[in-house]
């Protein structure tokens, strides 16, 4: 099996970018991967118009012939970490075409309160809407009857799921054009809401372990009153998304603290 882990940036670097890029050099290496990093490769924003086009490039392995001499490609954020002398391998986990995770505190979230960029449930429910409407697919629900959040910063794509959603999945730009008719924001129109969508209608796809994407942020709103960073990490995490404020430009000792130790062992955030 040939694999390879995928990380890709538009524009300059920034220090916590440079630290998961080592790590996952390193990570890459020591379970028999390959690794790419692309800066500013004007791949998939080739097939965007505006200022949307940057946020598609991390779905590159479905528009890039190269990408599909892998078996798998994990593609990762620059705001993901795995955990320290972390051995279990990502590509030993059985997947389907495509492997994600869900953001489980994201539907009691949206209920509470309205968060920054327009998301909210009502949001989420006009989307999922449209989707069906347009699709014919229904979007899945958690146990509570919220709409699932399948986050893109941790995505693992199977040559079939390659190949599926090349023949498949409707251009970007149409998906954009159709979301921003209806008056959604700009986080329903571009690459997460995108490839839930896509991924839902016409793949068949895998819920990973959550400990693979482990989040880390602050919470506004009255769940704030509870407690006011989200953090997912458990004894099953084994990459960490950190989306704290400022994260971006942090040391490498404030992410690994942040990535590996409790709460209580952090500096002041």
């Amino acid at each position: 099996m040939k694999n390879l882990i995928y990380q890709v940036w538009a524009g300059e670097m920034r220090p916590a970018g440079k630290y998961s890029e080592k790590l996952f050099r390193q990570y890459a290496d020591k379970i028999g991967a390959e690794y790419r990093l692309d800066i500013n490769p004007n791949i998939a924003s080739k097939h965007v118009s505006g200022d949307d086009s940057k946020y598609f490039e991390w779905l590159n392995p479905i528009v890039d012939d190269s990408f599909l001499e892998y078996d798998n490609v994990c593609v990762l954020d620059l705001d993901i970490f795995p955990v320290h002398n972390l051995k279990d391998n990502i590509f030993e986990e059985s997947i389907k075409n495509f492997g994600i995770c869900t953001e489980p505190f994201q539907g009691k979230y949206r209920q509470s309160t309205r968060i920054r960029g327009g998301i909210s449930k009502s949001s989420d429910e006009r989307w999922a809407s449209e989707v069906k409407k347009r699709y014919g697919s229904k979007m899945p629900r958690d146990s509570d009857g919220h709409l699932k959040v399948y986050n893109a910063g941790m995505v693992v794509f199977t040559k079939e799921g390659m190949k599926l959603a090349r023949e498949k999945f409707i251009p970007y730009q149409e998906y954009i054009n159709m979301m921003k008719k209806i008056g959604l924001s700009r986080f329903y129109t571009v690459d997460q809401n995108y490839f839930h969508a896509m991924m839902v209608t016409h793949s068949d796809y895998t819920e990973m372990n959550n400990g693979w994407n482990s989040y880390v942020h602050f919470v506004t709103g009255p769940l704030a009153l509870q407690d006011s960073i989200n953090d997912s990490r458990n004894r099953s995490t084994k990459f960490v998304h950190v989306q704290l404020s400022g994260a971006d430009y942090f040391d490498n000792e404030k992410i690994h603290r942040i990535v590996n130790l409790s709460r209580s062992k952090w500096d002041h955030i």
